[in-house]
């Protein structure tokens, strides 16, 4: 389901803080901003250890794909400055990293970015 579609990136800790929450909720936002275009963007939560989101949690975002990814080199070939969960990702329909925002990123800005990401696109 992943395949073909613009991809919004997240990694936390299972236990998901309240910065997790609010990226969570941002990435929400995010998706949802785009309107007619939302049906091309999918959001992920790679999820850093072991531990396994409260109830809670993923109910309050549904259609977030949860990915256990503890140990994974899919967390070290991310580019980083600072700690991982500090940002937000958004990957193209071919697997590329586009974008990369750092902890407190306008949400405008990124909605922005999404909308040319988007329009320019002949693919996702």
């Amino acid at each position: 389901r992943l395949k073909g579609k613009w991809v919004l990136v997240t990694v936390d800790a299972g236990g998901c803080d309240e910065f997790c929450r609010r990226k969570l909720f941002t990435l929400r936002q995010l998706r949802l901003a785009q309107g007619k275009n939302m049906e091309r963007l999918e959001r992920v939560w790679l999820i850093s250890d072991n531990t396994l989101p409260a109830a809670d949690v993923t109910a309050e975002y549904p259609g977030t794909w949860l990915v256990r990814a503890a140990g994974s080199a899919l967390l070290t070939e991310l580019p980083v400055q600072g700690a991982l969960a500090d940002h937000i990702y958004i990957v193209d329909p071919l697997g590329n990293l586009v974008l990369r925002y750092a902890r407190n990123a306008d949400p405008s800005r990124i909605i922005k970015d999404l909308e040319r990401l988007l329009k320019i696109s002949g693919i996702g």
